[in-house]
């Protein structure tokens, strides 16, 4: 069934009305899109690149170890390790501030030709963080002496205020670029109108301050390793298109 709908004259010049105003509307728009291109095109291009940078003493040290055993039974291997591993995360209860993780643990076999019977050898990576060394050194002494091995001593930024550091690098990296565009454009005897693209890059993270790690022989009767925070800095950088006009 078709419906049929009459246009009255009042009708049909409202419909005309709304008609004219959509498209003028539109060529409104149209114009004022290609008025703002020709503008653009006028202005002189510049393309910078600034950068920035805090520093900051790390508030966060690592120590890494390995427990490891070997014998000629995969099992007495393999209870030496767990009886280290233990032992070092009830020590680690007691120490004020510090925190464990216990990750990767392997067991192998080796084999000599001229021996009759394999070795086996187990192990597992331990790491204990900490904000300073106060606890975690004399811990990390104590644990040496228990026989496990200390790979790394780690002193670096954590998470939070590596992000809140980086922020600060951006800002500053900012402030030189808009120092850069309103120097040059003076220069050049122009100013600046606008930024018209603008990219912000982090350098990556502060390599952390890194300790050699000792052999357990060396650790009989020694005392508990030494460890200096140093500054760390963090960068940023900042590439943009200023635009200059008279």
């Amino acid at each position: 069934m078709m419906t049929r709908f009459t246009l009255t004259p009042r009708k049909t010049a409202t419909l005309a009305c709304l008609l004219g105003l959509g498209f003028g509307t539109a060529f409104g728009t149209i114009q004022a899109n290609a008025a703002e291109t020709a503008q653009a095109a006028s202005y002189t291009k510049l393309e910078l690149t600034a950068s920035g940078s805090v520093q900051a003493p790390p508030d966060q040290l690592a120590a890494s170890f390995r427990a490891e055993s070997r014998s000629n039974s995969a099992a007495a291997a393999q209870k030496a390790v767990n009886t280290q591993v233990s032992k070092a995360a009830e020590q680690a209860k007691q120490a004020n501030g510090v925190k464990y993780a216990i990750s990767h643990y392997s067991v192998s076999e080796m084999r000599d030709d001229k021996a009759k019977n394999a070795v086996w050898t187990a192990s597992q990576d331990l790491t204990f963080t900490a904000p300073d060394g106060e606890a975690l050194l004399p811990l990390t002494g104590q644990l040496q002496a228990n026989g496990l091995i200390l790979e790394g001593l780690d002193w670096s930024l954590s998470p939070d205020k590596q992000k809140a550091l980086q922020l600060e690098a951006e800002k500053a990296a900012v402030t030189d670029l808009k120092k850069q565009a309103d120097t040059l454009a003076a220069t050049l005897g122009l100013h600046v109108v606008r930024f018209e693209r603008i990219s912000l890059s982090g350098s990556p993270y502060p390599r952390p301050i890194f300790m050699a790690a000792m052999a357990r022989s060396s650790m009989d009767a020694a005392p508990a390793p030494s460890s200096t925070a140093e500054t760390q800095t963090v960068y940023a950088s900042v590439t943009a298109t200023v635009l200059l006009a008279p």
